[in-house]
């Protein structure tokens, strides 16, 4: 009589990752990974990873507690990055389940974009590069489309996390003054809103901090001012930004993150509204407040860690909930 031997612990990524992450899984696990193309839905999930000890999430996932329903052998949701709120983190609980985020390696990348779509957008980067490309450049010339400086001039921060002091740290290059809030602290928001010249938004995504820029909070931000958000695309309502831009009420808004991304909530737009994409003083770039190689490296090693902490039976390092 033979005895089969025993099935090792199975991860299952619902996305590519950097190698990093499975090659350190692969000593203790059987690693698997979605092969489909884009992001697979909850039935996918359910059916390719019913049988896994640790689910490697991503942001485009939304975890709710009939997924988990449908993951019996589960003990750990392992984030690729900061935010979780696309997880159920209480029916996460509710089951013995760890969830997990990394909440420090993100945080110099997404600084920097920050900075980058901001000083990108006050000197008029991407109609500067239009020009050049479209063969009309010459050379220097006086009624060159003028930006607006950065240096001396006042910015807000809202969400001062982590992320949100890194952005405020690479401001004293820029001798500027720097206003900051939460939802609770600091400067109050109205009185940021009107006196900022650059308003960066670095805040988590909450049921209370969704759509905090609405119409009513655009009309405070002076005519003259730009917003950044690298925060989530729903805490700003992109529908209310298109506006203000087409009448001239904000200067420019550039963002890495959409309303569409937000998947856990079923009234979000299904595409970026095409006033906003069509409006000439933006610049967006892909949810890439994380892509770069140093980054994404890390983020994966510490995505893994957690699932090895798991099953070595201790508490993961960087869990946000309890059990």
């Amino acid at each position: 009589m033979t005895t089969s031997p025993r099935q090792r612990p199975v991860a299952f990524y619902t996305h590519p990752c950097p190698r990093e992450g499975p090659d350190l899984l692969r000593a203790a696990c059987d690693v698997r990974r979605y092969a489909g193309p884009g992001t697979p839905d909850p039935e996918t999930i359910a059916g390719e990873a019913a049988d896994a000890f640790a689910l490697c999430f991503f942001v485009p996932d939304h975890i709710d507690a009939r997924l988990l329903s449908r993951l019996p052998q589960l003990r750990i949701l392992a984030g690729f990055g900061k935010g979780y709120d696309n997880v159920d983190v209480a029916a996460a609980t509710a089951r013995g389940v760890w969830v997990t985020n990394v909440p420090d390696a993100l945080t110099a990348g997404t600084a920097d974009l920050a900075w980058a779509l901001l000083l990108g957008l006050a000197r008029g980067v991407r109609s500067g590069d239009a020009l050049v490309r479209s063969g009309r450049f010459a050379g220097w010339s006086a009624d060159a489309p003028l930006g607006t400086s950065v240096s001396g001039k006042t910015l807000g921060i809202v969400g001062y996390g982590a992320i949100g002091r890194a952005i405020a740290r690479r401001a004293s290059g820029f001798d500027m003054r720097v206003l900051h809030c939460d939802l609770t602290s600091g400067t109050p928001l109205d009185e940021l809103l009107r006196s900022s010249d650059f308003i960066v938004l670095a805040l988590p995504l909450t049921d209370a901090s969704r759509h905090l820029i609405d119409a009513r909070h655009l009309e405070r931000i002076r005519p003259s001012a730009y917003l950044v958000n690298v925060a989530r695309g729903s805490v700003v309502d992109e529908a209310a930004v298109a506006a203000a831009l087409e009448r001239g009420a904000l200067a420019g808004y550039a963002s890495d993150v959409f309303e569409v991304e937000d998947r856990q909530y079923d009234d979000r737009p299904r595409q970026i509204d095409p006033r906003l994409l069509a409006a000439e003083h933006t610049l967006f770039t892909p949810h890439a407040g994380t892509a770069t190689r140093e980054d994404r490296g890390r983020l994966a090693l510490v995505q893994a860690q957690s699932v090895l902490d798991v099953l070595a039976g201790r508490r993961p390092a960087t869990a946000v909930n309890d059990l």
